[in-house]
């Protein structure tokens, strides 16, 4: 009689899974599965890495929903409507850290004492980034007041040349300075507005909300930035004027904002006196 047995087949891992279509699946994935995925094995947590993420709706950021809790940070995803909360995300930079922005899912942070570093909440990766120049001194001023926001360019787990850039005060000017990955110091950006509102990311280049309501465009991906687009405002100051206000309104603040569609948006803050 025939042997009807088997040969022994080879029981294929999922760790084998080929690389081209891992990356296909990871390239579509929300954040939370990616972050599993790169729980299953060395190379997917490789390979978690190297892709781009999908679009994602943005996280925010909470503090502890417990008044005497200062080691916890909450985080909110939109999408899921569901909030994760995570312990002693910033004990190795000290009891009172500052955070001045966040972007591809870092964010920028000074330290207890006024260092500044990137630094990725998941993964817990920290970049050191320069110090700040002697007239950037007084600490409290720096942190309080001094930055008013910065942004990253790419995501430096994506990719070895990102760039950070940020606002900050001085000699009663918002100014812009900058910082690639390599550099030793932090650079002015030469060419720029004295006063800027706002700065975010879009398309991998710096759009800049200068404080006559234009926009300006600038890429950094040859040796020196360049500004290449200046957008004027389609609505003059003057009419912005026009819009209804009361005795309640003591300031407006102005910023830029990207829309899931991608849609670039200029937001006018009224900011009450109440306390």
């Amino acid at each position: 009689m025939p042997n009807m047995t088997h040969p022994h087949k080879k029981r294929t891992r999922i760790s084998d899974l080929p690389a081209e279509l891992l990356e296909v699946i990871l390239t579509k994935l929300p954040f939370v599965d990616n972050i599993r995925s790169s729980a299953v094995c060395s190379s997917w947590n490789s390979a978690t890495t190297q892709v781009p993420l999908c679009a994602q709706t943005p996280w925010l950021m909470l503090p502890s929903d417990q008044e005497d809790d200062f080691t916890t940070r909450r985080f909110f995803n939109l999408a899921e409507n569901k909030v994760y909360k995570m312990k002693n995300v910033f004990e190795r930079f000290g009891d009172d850290v500052w955070c001045v922005g966040s972007s591809h899912g870092w964010l920028v942070i000074l330290d207890d004492e006024a260092n500044p570093h990137l630094f990725n909440p998941f993964s817990r990766v920290q970049i050191q980034l320069p110090l700040f120049t002697d007239e950037l001194a007084n600490v409290n001023n720096l942190r309080k007041s001094f930055i008013t926001k910065a942004i990253l360019l790419a995501d430096p787990s994506r990719s070895n040349d990102f760039v950070v850039v940020m606002i900050y005060d001085y000699d009663f000017a918002s100014r812009l300075a900058f910082y690639k990955q390599g550099d030793k110091t932090w650079t002015k950006l030469v060419g720029a507005n004295q006063d800027y509102c706002d700065i975010i990311c879009h398309d991998n280049q710096l759009y800049a909300l200068a404080d006559n309501r234009s926009v300006e465009v600038w890429e950094f991906q040859s040796s020196s930035p360049t500004k290449i687009m200046s957008i004027e405002p389609s609505m003059q100051l003057k009419d912005v004027e026009k819009f209804p206000r009361n005795n309640n309104i003591s300031t407006t603040k102005f910023y830029l904002v990207k829309t899931s569609n991608d849609d670039v948006l200029f937001i006018e803050r009224f900011i009450g006196k109440f306390l």
